[in-house]
């Protein structure tokens, strides 16, 4: 990346100055052209450590920086009050990183900056009583775009799918079949949906594998699969759920009274104490959750995700002391909040299902608007904030609808790439910078070379809305570029079109979104 050698080449900069803390400094795109292709704020934040004037540690950066590149990267170094250093590539620096888009191919976008790290990803998570909702399907989706980002920054990923199958709600779930198959009303707290009298099985162990099965299916229709399903049985087979409690024991982390036993939760800031086994000698959920998780620390992986619905919000804070009081490194272990979903027709928001007269299910929403329209609306908005999910949008085959907008970007490049010389990339010609000059030109390159900052920033905020700002404005600058340049017979413009092609397949391919070659 680009971006860092900038970053080392600022560092060996201050080292030369003699500073050896580290300065929080900051390497950005510039909001326009004319302030260079990077900017960065080292001298204006390293100013109280180094006791002088910005515009002086600019000055002096500077310089170090022009002796540590010898024109290689940069054209020209420029500094703006009150001190930013504003930083304008060299057309050698642009060439070389656009001629590695077409050999790379698949690769392209991809860093081994975590190259030996692991990472366990844990999501969707739902009760095996009844079917997945819009909800989930957002978690699924971030979930495993999540995971293709750690991907391709080097982690080793894992994606897995916690099964609630011990516990008051499968038991409710066995109360409520047999009764709606005997005709006789709703048991108290019980489910009473239309999937309840679809529910097959004789024995519960038969219900819960048959709503699980159904969930999988759905989640393989939507491109979300797992490499594993972990079983809450298999805690309390194994013993493990009592075991972790007695580590807290042993911690001094308990107390008993009224015949249970409780964490000593307000003493790491929760509002109330916890209780891990009730009277009657039952471990609670909490305590099931507290040895799952310790035992996602003993397989050893370096990070930990979860990510959980907004009704999960405040159980972060215990589940994270529990795990300080067993003495874990719980900053390994990182929890994300998904929020609602809403789901609209225009301006109407659609509450029920036409079929069903009750909640809209995730299986509703992909056989009505497909996977890839599902995918990306899903995924083009930070988890953190509230969706509004436009349902008619999502079927639109026009440039109001964004995915509509990417893949026809997609598949006009390659009939393009078709009327030169052939569909791969084989006739593309050797690169020449100097003839790719207009703005039109300029702007599409810089878009297309900082695809690796883009993919390495996304993974490393949890942001795969990133990915599809980044497509929708690569796609609109290919417009432009299209609209204003004749391609075919100019081996540089032809070769441009080549790496437009990768990097926006690999944008497709980084959100589980095909590809397509015509529309």
């Amino acid at each position: 990346m680009l971006r860092s050698v900038l970053e080392s080449q600022v560092k060996g900069a201050f080292g030369l100055l003699g500073v050896s803390e580290p300065v929080p400094y900051k390497v950005e795109v510039p909001p326009r052209r004319e302030l260079g292709d990077y900017a960065t704020n080292a001298a204006i934040v390293s100013a109280r450590t180094l006791k002088k004037p910005p515009m002086q540690i600019a000055k002096e950066l500077v310089d170090e920086i022009n002796k540590l590149d010898q024109g290689r990267h940069f054209s020209k170094i420029e500094i703006a009050p009150p001190g930013f250093i504003n930083l304008f590539l060299s057309d050698q620096a642009i060439e070389q990183r656009l001629k590695e888009i077409v050999p790379l191919d698949r690769e392209w976008g991809k860093s081994a900056r975590y190259l030996g790290r692991s990472v366990l990803l844990e999501y969707v998570s739902a009760n095996p009583t009844g079917p997945l909702h819009v909800g989930h399907g957002r978690w699924a989706v971030f979930g495993d775009c999540l995971a293709r980002l750690f991907s391709a920054v080097g982690y080793r990923t894992e994606k897995e799918f916690y099964v609630n199958n011990v516990g008051n709600q499968v038991d409710k779930l066995y109360a409520s079949v047999l009764a709606a198959r005997a005709g006789a009303p709703v048991p108290e707290n019980g489910y009473g949906g239309a999937y309840v009298q679809e529910t097959k099985g004789e024995t519960i162990g038969e219900m819960l594998a048959f709503n699980l099965n159904e969930q999988k299916k759905v989640l393989a229709s939507v491109g979300v699969e797992f490499d594993r399903f972990y079983y809450e049985n298999e805690l309390h087979d194994q013993n493990l759920v009592l075991g972790a409690v007695e580590q807290l024991k042993r911690n001094h982390q308990t107390f008993v009274e009224g015949g249970a036993v409780w964490f000593k939760s307000q003493e790491h800031g929760d509002d109330k104490n916890r209780v891990l086994v009730r009277e009657d000698g039952k471990p609670t959920y909490f305590a099931a959750d507290i040895a799952y998780h310790l035992n996602k620390f003993e397989r050893g992986y370096d990070l930990m995700v979860n990510i959980w619905g907004t009704d999960h919000h405040g159980y972060v804070q215990r589940l994270k002391a529990a795990l300080k009081a067993i003495g874990l490194p719980a900053e390994k272990l990182e929890i994300i909040i998904g929020q609602l979903v809403a789901l609209y027709r225009g301006d109407e928001q659609v509450r029920m299902s036409k079929r069903t007269g009750e909640m809209v299910t995730l299986k509703e929403v992909v056989e009505e608007i497909g996977v890839d329209a599902t995918r990306f609306f899903f995924a083009a908005t930070d988890v953190n904030s509230h969706l509004d999910f436009d349902l008619e949008l999502a079927k639109k085959r026009s440039s109001d609808n964004p995915v509509f907008y990417l893949q026809y970007g997609h598949a006009r490049i390659c009939g393009i790439l078709r009327k030169g010389e052939g569909s791969s990339d084989q006739g593309i010609k050797e690169l020449k910078i100097s003839e790719l000059s207009t703005p039109a030109e300029r702007n599409l390159i810089m878009k297309l070379i900082r695809f690796p900052e883009v993919v390495y920033d996304a993974a490393q905020l949890r942001h795969p809305h990133r990915i599809c700002e980044y497509g929708k404005e690569l796609a609109a600058l290919f417009h432009s570029f299209y609209e204003q340049c004749k391609v075919l017979g100019n081996p540089s413009r032809e070769y441009l079109v080549g790496a437009t092609r990768i990097t926006l397949r690999n944008v497709l391919d980084l959100l589980g979104i095909t590809a397509p070659e015509t529309m």
